[in-house]
């Protein structure tokens, strides 16, 4: 979007003369207040520069010579080391580039134009006789740096965001699929089991039973075998519940029922034996046998289903409950956090990851709450243990601990993976920077719990060998109050 005050210079001619340079430049906010004669200077000291539309201006990774002023178009400014993500853009009225008490060596982003472009650009040789030639640039351009680096972590926070969300967002979606899909399966059977319970088998067994006395205990077997079914605790390993499954299934085609393959893996999930099943029919004459089995098909499958459905709103209940206490919705931004508790909530959003890890956790007893902003804390908790989830793998171990060192949270997330490379362990702070190749991360994750652990008046380090490594946040519990 162009500056309303900017649009009598997007027509251009370059070069052009020292009067539409001067108009231009009167347009940019950095440079109000300048004199003519100083206008002047910068318009006859600069290279004009003009750039059509998708030209690189500048390259990642080679060195800024150049105090650039906009003066028409827009410099679309990216990243390309880990994501293309576009993280500023340099409109008509900015000013880019290096500046004279900048410490940039090299460019950290790709820059590249998205219109017709032009540029005025002054050689970092005239730095000296710019701020000559104008004194008050020596101001100007510590504006300029400041408000250039407020822009910049705002950006990187954003994307940040956006990252985690993103990731939040597919964790969520595979761990909800799960007993989605698990009430929806139940929900069909439901309506299968319906039409078994149309066929009135009950009814049936009812009439031709004419013993009152054996109808009775055929139902009071029937509600013990229903209660296994709904209550949902099993102590059998998978391999114990096939063979029972298998020994069932025989029994049942034995005696001639020919659903023996639908009832038998029900029964086994509720750990039925073969006594308990013929306790079930002791009542009930060879005859009815049958009947009563598909009886008791059409009861147990109905009860499974039901219980299926209930386990599966459960689980997703949980799932809705940790997402709340993980982002803490409908919070003050500050709270009392139960820091334990925290990252469970956190490793709740990695547990689609987290099978065939082992996860051991260290938490000393009787700790007191912790004040802070809960959300930014577990943005914080989840970059270090996705780091370490990272690091190990599909096969390892993951260890937190939480204790008090004096007055002092001491947090630690602890993995046995292959450790940081000592080229990059004096760069895994550094935003952007990532080990993780094109597309598998922005290399924002440690810089946020960085600023995060800062922002509690805290510090983060780490120990790293071949062994795997452990990162060490520690957060004070008593703190200035200025928040």
């Amino acid at each position: 979007m162009m500056n309303p005050s900017s649009s009598a210079t997007t027509e251009f001619h370059c070069p052009s003369n020292s009067e539409q340079r001067v108009a231009a430049l009167n347009s940019i906010e950095e440079l109000k207040g300048l004199t003519l004669e100083e206008l002047l200077w910068i318009a006859d000291s600069g290279t004009e520069r003009s750039a059509q539309n998708g030209e690189l201006i500048f390259s990642q990774g080679s060195p800024p010579h150049h105090l650039i002023f906009v003066l028409a178009g827009e410099v679309v400014i990216k990243r390309h080391t880990s994501s293309s993500v576009s993280v500023l853009t340099g409109r008509t009225g900015r000013i880019t580039g290096k500046t004279p008490f900048s410490r940039i060596q090299a460019w950290n982003a790709d820059g590249r134009a998205s219109s017709n472009v032009w540029l005025l650009e002054l050689h970092e040789s005239q730095f000296p006789a710019l701020l000559s030639a104008i004194p008050s640039m020596t101001e100007r351009m510590v504006r300029v740096l400041i408000d250039r680096n407020r822009e910049y972590t705002r950006a990187e926070e954003q994307i940040g965001k956006i990252s985690a969300l993103s990731k939040l967002a597919g964790n969520l979606a595979h761990e909800l699929n799960n007993p989605a899909s698990a009430a929806r399966s139940a929900t069909l059977a439901l309506g299968q089991h319906s039409a078994l319970v149309k066929s009135d088998v009950r009814y049936q067994l009812g009439l031709r039973l004419a013993d009152h006395t054996a109808l009775d205990l055929y139902l009071e077997g029937l509600d013990a075998i229903r209660s296994r079914v709904g209550s949902g605790s099993r102590s059998s390993t998978v391999m114990l519940t096939g063979e029972l499954e298998e020994a069932l299934c025989d029994w049942l085609q034995d005696k001639g029922f020919e659903e023996a393959w639908k009832l038998a893996p029900v029964l086994a999930e509720a750990e039925v034996s073969i006594s308990q099943l013929q306790d079930f029919l002791a009542p009930i004459p060879l005859d009815l046998q049958t009947i009563a089995l598909r009886d008791l098909l059409a009861t147990v499958s109905r009860d499974a289903s039901i219980a299926s459905v209930i386990q599966a709103s459960e689980r997703i209940f949980r799932i809705v409950a940790a997402v709340k206490d993980y982002s803490y919705m409908d919070r003050q931004p500050l709270q009392e956090i139960d820091i334990p508790s925290a990252l469970d909530n956190v490793l709740m959003m990695f547990q689609p990851r987290l099978k065939g890890l082992i996860i051991k956790k260290n938490v000393a007893p009787e700790l007191p709450l912790f004040q802070g902003f809960g959300s930014e804390l577990n943005q914080a908790f989840s970059a270090l243990i996705e780091n370490s989830l990272d690091a190990i793998g599909d096969k390892g171990t993951l260890t937190l601990s939480v204790k008090l060192q004096g007055k002092t949270f001491l947090v630690e997330v602890e993995d046995d993976g292959h450790g940081i490379p000592k080229e990059c362990q004096d760069r895994v702070f550094e935003p952007f920077f990532t080990t993780k190749p094109f597309g598998g991360g922005l290399g924002l994750g440690l810089d946020t719990v960085q600023r995060v652990v800062a922002k509690h008046f805290g510090a983060v380090s780490f120990d790293t060998s071949a062994q795997g490594t452990t990162f060490h946040v520690r957060l004070p519990l008593d703190r200035v109050e200025i928040y």
